[in-house]
């Protein structure tokens, strides 16, 4: 196979895995967005796990980061305009994963490193991932929801 046939068909591979992974990528977004907003504001440390979660977790290696913060953002700036409405879009967008207990596991995971990046875990943010865990039908030991420690 000459090696612009292999680019190809590496490319239509990472853009059907992109395809695949979209919804992935909005749900890991939003939920890490309602976990920063829990306390009120989104802090540098929690900026920095997101930054983490994108360029590590392989399905979302795949995307520009640069439009997966402005998707962040976006979820960020629809919780401030109306913290009820955005809510309940977030957690439809979650709850695709109901019967995917794979990513929803990496979902719940990705949420909690967002927020305990500034070393702590306050009530509002065990709170709002118990919510994520209900909503994915997770128990609390599944997906390591609230550590005891914290």
């Amino acid at each position: 196979m000459s090696a612009f046939i292999a680019e190809i068909a590496k490319t239509l591979t990472n853009e059907v895995e992109r395809f695949r992974n979209r919804d992935f990528l909005k749900a890991t977004m939003a939920a890490g967005a309602l976990l920063a907003m829990a306390d009120g504001e989104v802090t540098l440390p929690e900026q920095l796990a997101r930054d983490y979660i994108l360029e590590n977790v392989r399905e979302l290696k795949l995307y520009d980061v640069h439009k997966a913060v402005d998707l962040f953002r976006d979820y960020v700036e629809a919780i401030q305009a109306d913290p009820d409405a955005a809510t309940e879009k977030i957690f439809k967008i979650v709850s695709k994963f109901t019967k995917d207990k794979d990513h929803a596991i990496v979902l719940v995971r990705a949420s909690i490193l967002i927020a305990k990046s500034d070393s702590r875990l306050s009530e509002s943010e065990k709170e709002v991932i118990g919510k994520i865990c209900r909503a994915l039908n997770l128990n609390t030991s599944e997906a390591v929801c609230i550590d005891p420690a914290a």
